[in-house]
C-alpha cells in the first residue's frame, strides 16, 4: 500500500495523450470480431452503427470500457460525460463543423487477469480507441496504465484516484478485490421481473399489459421514453410501460380506460420544439435521410420524404400530446435539457 501511495502522482494522471502517430478522422472503427471476443474473459458488448458519410467518409470514435465486474460504473460515467457535449440519444455528437461523430462503446466485463487486459489494450492501440477501466486490484490498475503509456493508448482510470484519496482520508487500505456478486434475494428477482415487463411493454407493443404497470410513460417520439423506463425499472423495481403519442394515430383504448388505468400513474413527457428538432434532425442525419433529401434522391420512399423533423409538424405533435395529457388528467413533465436520471428522480 505504501508503494501505491508513493505512485499517487502517477495514478492521478489518468489521461495520457495519444502518441504522435495520427489517424485520419474518417477511419471507421469497428468492434472486435466474434472470434476475438470469445477469447476474452467475461462478456463483451459492442454497439456499432453506421453514420452518414461526409466528403472524407464517416467519423467514428470508439471508447473501450474495461471492468473487473459488470462494467456499469464505467458505462454510467461515460454517459454522464457525453451529456456535456452536443450529444443525442442516438449515441453521436456534433462537431464544431456540424458533422456527426458516431460514438461506439465496447464493453469488456469481468476482466481480472493481466493476460486478458493486455489483449484488450493491444486492440485499443490497433483501433485508435480510448480505454477506460475500473479495476479494484491496484496491481492490475498500475500494469494497465503502464501498458497504455507504452503503447500510446489514451486512457482514463476511473477508480484509482478516488480510492487513493479515500484511503488517505480514512487511513484504511482498500481490500483491492472486485465486489461480490449481487445476492439473489427477493429484491433482486423483483427488479428482474420489472425489467422483463418493461421490455415487453416498450413502445406500445403490448397495450394489454398496461393494466399491470406501476407507472406508464407517454410522449411524442424522441423524448426519451424507453431509457427512462429502463432506469425506473432498474432503480425502483417498477413495472413501467410506455406508449408513443403520434399525431395521426389514436392512443390504444387500454391507455384511456380510467377504470383500469389510474391517471396519477401516467406521466406525459414534453420537450421544447427547438430541442426536439435538433434531436430528430440528428437521427435523420445518422440514417442518411437528410442527405438524400438535400440531394433529391428521396424518390417515392416515404421514410426519406418524412416530415419527422419539420417544425410545424412537431408543434402539432406536441400540442396534440399536451391536449391529451390535460384531458386525461395525466402528469406533464418537461424533459428539456434534463438527464434521464433527473426525470426518474422527479417521478420517483
Amino acid at each position: 500500500w505504501q508503494f501505491l501511495k508513493a505512485t499517487n502522482a502517477f495514478t492521478t494522471t489518468s489521461f495520457i495523450p495519444r502518441s504522435t502517430t495520427t489517424t485520419p478522422a474518417s477511419l471507421v472503427i469497428l468492434g472486435a470480431s466474434s472470434t476475438e471476443e470469445e477469447e476474452e474473459e467475461g462478456t463483451t458488448t459492442t454497439t456499432t452503427t453506421t453514420s452518414p458519410s461526409s466528403n472524407n467518409g464517416p467519423i467514428t470514435k470508439e471508447f473501450v470500457l474495461i471492468s473487473d465486474s459488470t462494467g456499469m460504473t464505467a458505462q454510467t460515467a461515460m454517459s454522464k460525460c457525453l451529456s456535456q457535449f452536443d450529444w443525442s440519444d442516438d449515441e453521436c455528437v456534433l462537431t464544431e463543423n456540424g458533422e456527426v461523430c458516431k460514438i461506439t462503446r465496447t464493453v469488456y466485463n469481468f476482466v481480472r487477469d493481466e493476460e486478458s487486459m493486455e489483449r484488450i489494450i493491444f486492440k485499443c492501440r490497433d483501433r485508435n480507441a480510448l480505454a477506460t477501466f475500473t479495476f479494484a486490484d491496484p496491481e492490475l490498475r498500475i500494469k494497465t496504465m503502464t501498458l497504455c503509456e507504452k503503447t500510446g493508448v489514451p486512457f482514463v482510470d476511473l477508480m484509482g484516484p478516488m480510492l487513493l484519496r479515500m484511503a488517505d482520508f480514512l487511513n484504511i487500505a482498500p481490500i483491492g478485490t472486485p465486489r461480490k456478486r449481487v445476492s439473489l434475494n427477493n429484491d433482486y428477482f423483483r427488479r428482474v421481473e420489472a425489467v422483463e415487463y418493461t421490455l415487453k411493454a416498450d413502445d406500445g407493443q403490448a397495450p394489454w399489459l398496461l393494466k399491470e404497470a406501476d407507472v406508464i410513460i407517454v410522449g411524442v417520439s424522441r423524448t426519451g421514453k424507453t431509457p427512462l423506463c429502463v432506469v425506473l425499472s432498474q432503480m425502483m423495481g417498477w413495472k413501467v410501460g410506455n406508449v408513443p403519442l403520434v399525431l395521426e394515430v389514436p392512443p390504444p383504448k387500454e391507455l384511456l380506460d380510467a377504470a383500469t388505468i389510474d391517471p396519477n400513474r401516467v406521466f406525459c413527457l414534453t420537450i421544447n420544439p427547438r430541442e426536439l428538432k435538433r434531436i430528430r434532425e440528428t437521427r435523420l442525419q445518422v440514417r442518411g435521410i437528410i442527405k438524400a433529401q438535400e440531394e433529391g434522391d428521396a424518390g417515392n420512399d416515404p421514410a426519406k420524404n418524412s416530415n419527422y423533423a419539420d417544425r410545424q409538424y412537431m408543434i402539432k405533435d406536441l400540442t396534440n400530446a399536451k391536449r391529451l395529457c390535460e384531458d386525461q388528467g395525466w402528469t406533464e413533465i418537461d424533459v428539456t435539457g434534463k438527464a434521464v436520471e433527473e426525470t426518474a428522480e422527479t417521478i420517483s
